[in-house]
């Protein structure tokens, strides 16, 4: 794993020390009203990040929000599944593309879903059927194409052990590593 990773990997995992991490999966809801929204974004990473975050809230024209302002390069969302997550700027980038269905980019990036997920299709990033079904409770989801080299990882379709790191979308572009964080 190359050097500049393991250190952020590492970084991450200290702020994860006395932070209160969600009990359970996320619902599939999308708040409506901001108070709610905010309230349940605010789930998705530590409070050192969601509180110098951008929070955007997507509106019924498809416009973005914000909701608040922030200068750490995170930007913290609710999406389509009603999971919160906060995703610095290349994480922000690599979900872009898989919405869009384009090639990630070439770049290491950070996604913190501390609410956990509603679940995916593991073997097709856009397959919403229930075959090789994957949710993970607390995590945070290291994505760019290094994944793909970094060694010890499950790579199978279909998760034996959501609790233990595996590489999501295993042999796709969008291959990323899941790191699930233990609950206190």
């Amino acid at each position: 794993m190359p050097l500049e990773v393991r250190l952020a990997v590492s970084s991450m995992f200290a702020l994860f020390l006395g932070t209160n991490l969600a009990a359970a999966l996320p619902t599939t809801e999308v708040p409506n009203s901001e108070p709610a929204y905010l309230a349940k974004v605010k789930t998705a990473a530590p409070e050192p990040i969601v509180a110098k975050a951008n929070i955007v809230m997507k509106q019924a024209d498809g416009s973005m929000k914000t909701l608040q302002s922030g200068n750490n390069g995170y930007t913290c969302m609710i999406n389509a599944a009603g999971t919160p997550l906060c995703a610095d700027e290349n994480g922000l980038a690599w979900i872009k593309a898989l919405a869009a269905k384009q090639d990630p980019p070439d770049k290491v990036g950070f996604i913190y879903m501390l609410a956990g997920d509603t679940g995916t299709n593991n073997a097709d990033a856009h397959d919403e059927t229930h075959q090789h079904w994957v949710a993970t409770g607390p995590h945070v989801m290291v994505v760019g194409p290094m994944v793909k080299e970094m060694a010890g990882y499950s790579r199978t379709v279909d998760v034996v052990d959501p609790t233990q790191p595996y590489a999501m979308y295993p042999g796709t572009r969008y291959e990323h590593l899941m790191l699930p964080v233990a609950e206190k």
